[in-house]
This record gives C-alpha cells, structure tokens and sequence, in this order.
C-alpha cells in the first residue's frame, strides 16, 4: 500500500510526534511504501520519501514576514505546492493525517481534496472543537465555551498563551476551517484515539460518530519489557512530559513538598520549566532532570516505583502512561480525559482525582506503603494491558484495516 503521512513536526516534540512517527517506521518494516510531509530539516528514516517544508516561526521583525506567517498559520500555499507535486510523484492510495494546523494548514486538506485522495486523520486532541486543540486554558481550567461553534470566546478569554493578537488567530484559522474547510467533508474516517475522545466529539459534532472509530496509541514491540524491574525500597516517582499548566506538575510538585521523605524524578522541557525550578528549589527530593533521550526516558521509567501523571487537560492517551506500561510500571493517574481507560485502580496503577492535591497525596501514600509483590503484580497487569491492546501488531492490524475500508468506499463512491 502507498501512504502518504503528514504531520507538522518530523522530529518528536510530542506525544503525537512519536505516534507519527511510529506509525510511519511500522508501515516500513512491513513493507508499505510510505511518503511524509512535515515541517523540520532532517528525515528521521531514510527508507521512506521526504518532503521537508521550514517551519513557521509565526512572528518575526519583519512585519511583512509576519504577515506572509499569519496567512500561512491558515492556508499555507507552499504545503499545497508540496501536496500536489507528492501526489503527482509517490501517487499515494491514501492519506494519513496526524497534526497539521498552525503549520501544514487546512490547505493540504483542500489539496488532497482536489487531487483525489482519500484522507484519515488520528485525532490526537480536540481542534475540531477548540480553537487552541485542548479544551483548556490557564485561567478557565477545563473550558468547552467554544466547542458548540461560537469561536469568539477564545478571543475575549485570551485562550492562546494569554495574548490577544495569538487568540485572535486561533479562533480565525478555527472560523476560517469551520467555512471552507469543514474537517468533516474533507476526512473520510477519523480514528479516535481513545473512547473519550470520540464520545467529547460526538457530544457536540453527533455525525462523526458515522465517520469514526477508536484506535489506541500502541508502542513498538522492542520497547516492551519482559517484567518489571527489581527495585530499591526507595525508588522514586518519575513525572514524564511537557512542563506546562494543563499537564498539572506544578500540582504534583506542591504534593511532593508535603511528603520530603518521597523522591520526585522529572523529565521533561517546557515553559513552567524555569518557573518550577524556582518555586521548588528548597525541595531536595525533587529532581529536573530535563529533556531525555528516548533510551535514557526508558531506563528511568524501569527504574521509577510509579510514573504519574496529573494532568488537568483531557488527557487522552498518553504516551506517557504507554511507555510506562511498556517499562511495566504502573501509573498513579489523574481521573480525567482518556486515563482511567488505561490507568484501572488496583489493577495496572492508581487513579486520583483532578487538580486535588488531597487525592495525590492519598495516591501516593499508598503507593508508597504498597508491598513489591502488589506493585509488581500492577506491573505485569500493564505489561499485559499493552500486549493485548496497544502492541505493534493489533495497531497495525486495524489501522490497514481501517486504510483498506477507506479507500473501498471512497473507490465505489466516485464510480457512481
């Protein structure tokens, strides 16, 4: 099968960056000719064709440079450009969306539109409802004001870094789609990448339950244990992601402080870096470790007595808690979003409630209080949770299946 993947960033920022690009090195290993377009200056696997566009810095000193970003923040010309010479060239069966506002834009969608191509995209957040993808915002917490359509609110609750002139490009490119490239006319199936998210959808866009389906994240089979690790009776916690508000480590940070005698091990970059590093300096048991390399994030999460994860966002299915489960830890996460379809209490980890610093702290008191023997057996759980659900081989089973079935249909649509 010839597939054509297209996501904003080659390299992995993300937790969708990573499925991107795990899905693409899948396809390889089994044969698929695969094709990508993203934004990035070097090809993370030589076997596949590579298109590369520069990325879009939105802003620059240049106002007539900022202008030219701007415009492509909506519809970026140059990645219609891109598309169309792809197709003409690698002639793809069928494309695989991941990620593309704000860089690609709703320009290739209207591209592959054109030129024939049947389209899917992994829904890995909520862009079809919310101007800024999250359904959250530092001052509103959990926010759906505009998932019924009205993507004024995110201007007057500065929902994009808190700035009015970001905001506003944030509801006009989601107003701009919205018109002319409406997700749903363009996209012939969209997987969901956890039960939650689809039901979210469905709450306010009811007709995308025809056209969609659930598709858990997986993790490659070489990044699977056999068992848990032995460890130390003083093993830390490990916090492992993107340092921001949603992601609620500042949270977990505050719970550390209240138990010194409990280690915390970050691992992660991000804007709240700087500012965590401050606030919590008098904290020795807390640890920034940075951004990790995929091999040293592994051993650290082999090594963690549990992995947590706070997050006060929809959370849908995080790498995070896959890989923790591939390192088989188990996870003390937070009850929101997508994590308690992974995370089951007592059985692959413990689940806490959302932005309740008492119900962290409970979480981590009996995990620490917990026998080796119950933290193992939570491991194994994980292990086996991955094996059965988000292994290589069931992901790439329904995904072809799901390609398949796509261009099926789209086939017998355009003979009529």
């Amino acid at each position: 099968m010839k597939v054509l993947q297209l996501n904003n960033f080659e390299a992995v920022g993300g937790g969708s960056d990573r499925v991107y690009q795990l899905t693409t090195r899948m396809l390889l290993d089994r044969g698929h000719d695969v094709a990508t377009l993203s934004c990035g200056e070097q090809s993370f696997d030589s076997r596949k064709t590579t298109v590369l566009l520069p990325r879009n810095g939105y802003f620059s000193a240049n106002p007539f440079r900022t202008l030219i970003n701007v415009r492509d923040f909506v519809y970026r010309p140059e990645a219609a450009v891109a598309i169309e010479d792809l197709v003409n060239s690698f002639k793809p069966e069928i494309a695989h969306l991941h990620i593309f506002y704000g860089q690609l834009s709703s320009s290739v969608i209207a591209a592959l539109r054109r030129l024939k191509v049947p389209c899917v995209m992994t829904v890995h957040e909520y862009r079809l409802l919310c101007p800024i993808s999250t359904l959250y915002t530092q001052r509103q917490g959990i926010c759906e004001k505009c998932a019924s359509g009205e993507k004024r609110h995110a201007i007057a609750l500065r929902c994009n870094r808190d700035g009015l002139f970001a905001s506003t490009l944030s509801a006009g490119e989601s107003w701009v789609r919205d018109r002319y490239f409406n997700y749903l006319d363009h996209i012939a199936h969209f997987f969901m990448v956890s039960e939650f998210c689809r039901d979210k959808h469905a709450e306010y866009l009811p007709q995308i339950l025809q056209q969609s389906s659930v598709l858990y994240n997986f993790i490659g089979d070489g990044d699977v244990a056999d068992e848990p690790e032995r460890l130390a009776a003083d093993a830390p916690f490990l916090f492992a992601g993107r340092l921001s508000h949603e992601k609620g480590v500042a949270l977990l940070c505050a719970a550390f402080r209240d138990r010194p005698l409990l280690r915390l091990r970050i691992a992660g970059d991000g804007p709240l870096a700087v500012s965590l590093k401050y606030e919590f300096a008098d904290c020795p048991n807390i640890e920034f470790l940075g951004k990790l390399t995929s091999v040293a994030l592994k051993q650290e999460m082999r090594q963690a007595k549990f992995s947590v994860v706070p997050s006060e966002w929809y959370e849908n299915n995080p790498m995070s808690v896959l890989e923790s489960f591939g390192s088989g830890t188990p996870v003390i996460g937070a009850d929101i979003g997508g994590i308690p379809e992974l995370v089951l209490p007592g059985s692959t980890g413990l689940i806490f409630g959302p932005s309740d610093k008492s119900s962290l702290l409970q979480a981590l008191d009996s995990a620490h209080a917990m026998p080796t023997q119950s933290r193992d057996a939570m491991g194994r759980q994980a292990l086996a949770m991955i094996r059965s659900r988000h292994s290589e081989s069931v992901y790439c089973d329904r995904l072809t299946a799901g390609y398949t079935d796509v261009i099926r249909q789209y086939k017998k649509h355009t003979a009529l």
